[in-house]
């Protein structure tokens, strides 16, 4: 297309002819040798006009009405966030186990008409709670006969997961024992939590397995300046934990 500023010159250039001429046959007072002169510049003049005023629009159009092609950003997934959603993957499969093993667990305390007792997931482990005015006489180690037939129905239920850890623990409360077999609460809490490992041993559960451990009065779980606090406090623990290959070799 012809630049704007030539289309100005041709138009410029068309219409001083056309006025030249004009001139000459009046000052002759003739018409020009050629009489389609006149019709021909009238023309030009007039397609010169227009191109001018059709490039003049195209100049001046719209900015909405240009169409453009804005490239698409193609956002690409991080290949760094892969790994930990896969081990959160892992770790929501590990909870579901275990919650599993609650709900069939729930079914054999439920027969063993046992009450005083809590089953909960908590940190990737099942942890089942046993209190001690089901499980042992005040300030002694040795087992109830009530709470016997549960820790065989218990054992029977453990045989079936032999990928688990059996972890029991024996707690106390804050009140001091001074006897000849338990000079403090420390040999008392692992001397309950032995007494019911024995008898899991004894139903057959593999004793490699069973990990046992004391705690004393040092991880409450109730405030120990009120009765049911203590209560809350005496307790033995039996928690099963996910055998990973570094503890078998341990």
């Amino acid at each position: 297309m012809i630049p704007p500023k030539n289309l100005i010159s041709e138009l410029e250039i068309s219409e001083l002819k056309r006025l030249r001429l004009k001139r000459q046959s009046l000052l002759e007072e003739c018409e020009p040798e050629d009489s389609g002169l006149w019709t021909m510049l009238d023309i030009m003049t007039l397609i010169l006009a227009f191109f001018i005023m059709l490039y003049s629009n195209q100049t001046h159009m719209p900015q909405a009405l240009k169409i453009e092609h804005v490239p698409t950003e193609v956002h690409r997934p991080v290949e760094t966030l892969q790994t930990p959603v896969k081990s959160v993957k892992k770790v929501h499969e590990s909870e579901l186990d275990l919650l599993t093993i609650e709900d069939r667990l729930h079914q054999v305390m439920e027969k063993s008409n046992i009450s005083n007792y809590s089953v909960k997931v908590a940190k990737n482990r099942l942890v089942l709670t046993l209190g001690e005015d089901i499980s042992f006489p005040s300030g002694q180690a040795k087992l109830l006969d009530y709470i016997k037939p549960a820790l065989k129905d218990m054992a029977s239920f453990f045989i079936t997961e032999p990928e688990y850890r059996i972890i029991v623990a024996g707690h106390t409360d804050n009140t001091p024992i001074h006897t000849a077999q338990f000079p403090s609460n420390w040999e008392l809490s692992a001397a309950r939590a032995m007494s019911v490992a024995k008898v899991l041993i004894d139903c057959r559960v593999a004793p490699e397995r069973i990990n046992i451990e004391g705690f004393g009065q040092y991880r409450p779980i109730g405030d120990n300046t009120h009765f049911l606090g203590r209560e809350a406090n005496r307790r033995v623990e039996i928690s099963l934990v996910r055998e990973t290959e570094q503890s078998k070799k341990l």
